[in-house]
């Protein structure tokens, strides 16, 4: 269910970034602003939600990931979330600002990601490796 919401956030994403596009510069961008800066919260809240999800008892994880390096993603993606959800009231008071926030953290995820890291003597062979 969790991944249906993430799902949903993305496919809607399209929508509130064509309306502060066409409202860019007009008297509605404000409105339009906190509208894209939401959606973008939504998106990243289900994935935290995806995420904690998958943590307890490493349903959905790796075994072999050292426990250090799911701290390091988990610090790195709930900081992303609550930079994402403080855009919002940015937005209201600075709308340009609050987008310029939302759209710098998600640029963020664009530079490389962490390698993962394993728990001495279970890193995955070169076949596993290469399937990735």
């Amino acid at each position: 269910m969790i991944n249906l919401l993430f799902l949903l956030a993305i496919v809607v994403i399209p929508y509130p970034v064509r309306v502060w596009c066409f409202h860019y510069g007009t008297e509605f961008e404000p409105i339009a602003s906190v509208i894209l800066v939401a959606g973008l919260a939504v998106t990243a809240c289900t994935w935290m939600a995806k995420w904690f999800y998958g943590m307890p008892g490493r349903r959905v994880m790796d075994q072999r990931l050292a426990p250090d390096f799911l701290r390091q993603m988990t610090r790195r993606y709930g900081i992303a979330t609550l930079i994402q959800i403080g855009a919002v009231p940015i937005a209201v008071v600075a709308p340009r600002v609050g987008v310029a926030v939302a759209l710098l953290c998600i640029a963020f995820f664009l530079l490389p990601q962490p390698k993962p890291r394993y728990v001495p003597g279970e890193e995955p062979d070169e076949d596993e490796k290469l399937k990735e």
